[in-house]
């Protein structure tokens, strides 16, 4: 495995890691789905647009630029309603139904994704790789020990999954071409447009010192975190991406530990073994040097 390819593996995970944090800090601030969704993108946007100017300014170019001409333009405004819709469902999700069962199904995604990477993005899937979904999907139904929730929760769970899935190929298409900080402030951007009327009418109740919470959400673990995920994304195959994702749950779960007094048992960390492993099965599995397009050492181009 070359020295980048190693680092761009190791980035997705450590940014997946980081990730568990995000349903800790949910659970901080009582407020409606659109409200928190709402304040994540805008403070994300906000955070995007500085680092923006400030690259512009250090290189002398426009970093943040229109998308005007661009073949992508209609994927990635679309990608922005998409995002709304996937963070909508996944927070009303977490709200509605037993956390495992949101888990479970929202972690089908990547095996979406490696079911569908061949056809839509024209990437070898190896055949180490496929091994290791199905053991990061077994690893999954353990770690999330799924509950009989409400079926409105269960269905936005599933929602929440497709659109994940859905987010991580079509930004697969167009990361290259659009970059992922621009990528990113426009997704961010047109998902701040599409729920700024809905969060105008929810009910925020009195201000809280808890608001703050969104702050780190959007500034941090959005605006930060998000464009390194989908730079990181264009250097490696969906698939290799979609399975390192897995440790997020993983996260999750050792920091509801250490921060939220949540023991988890056997078969939680039995779980949870398995998923490092299928981690750890992709690494291996890209530092094979195969020919062609979508060889897991090489930047798809």
């Amino acid at each position: 495995m070359n020295r980048s390819t190693r680092g761009s593996v190791l980035g997705v995970a450590a940014v997946a890691s980081a990730w568990g944090v995000i349903g800790v800090i949910v659970r901080q601030v009582d407020l409606p789905a659109v409200a928190i969704v709402f304040s994540r993108c805008l403070f994300a946007s906000l955070t995007l647009a500085i680092l923006g100017a400030l690259r512009q300014r250090a290189r002398h170019r426009p970093v943040l630029e229109p998308l005007h001409g661009l073949p992508a333009k209609g994927v990635v405004l679309g990608l922005g309603v998409l995002l709304a819709v996937h963070w909508l469902c996944l927070v009303g999700a977490q709200q509605r139904a037993p956390l495992g069962t949101v888990l479970l199904l929202t972690y089908l995604a990547p095996v979406i994704v490696a079911a569908l990477a061949p056809r839509v993005l024209g990437e070898h899937v190896p055949r180490s790789t496929v091994i290791a979904l199905g053991v990061a999907l077994v690893g999954t139904v353990l770690l999330a020990q799924p509950a009989k929730g409400e079926g409105v929760g269960v269905a936005l769970a599933v929602a929440a999954g497709c659109t994940y899935a859905g987010i991580t190929l079509l930004s697969k298409l167009v990361v290259d071409r659009v970059g992922g900080v621009r990528l990113g402030f426009v997704q961010l951007g047109v998902a701040t447009l599409v729920l700024a009327a809905p969060a105008a009418l929810a009910e925020w109740g009195s201000p809280s010192w808890s608001w703050l919470w969104l702050v780190l959400l959007g500034v941090f673990f959005t605006g930060v975190l998000g464009p390194l995920y989908l730079v990181l994304l264009g250097r490696l195959p969906a698939a290799t991406v979609g399975v390192l994702t897995y440790l997020e749950p993983v996260s999750a779960v050792i920091l509801a530990w250490l921060l939220l007094d949540e023991t988890p048992t056997g078969r939680t960390l039995a779980g949870g073994a398995l998923i490092v492993v299928a981690g750890i099965m992709v690494i291996r599995a890209a530092s094979v040097r195969a020919p062609g397009r979508g060889s897991v050492d090489r930047v798809p181009g």
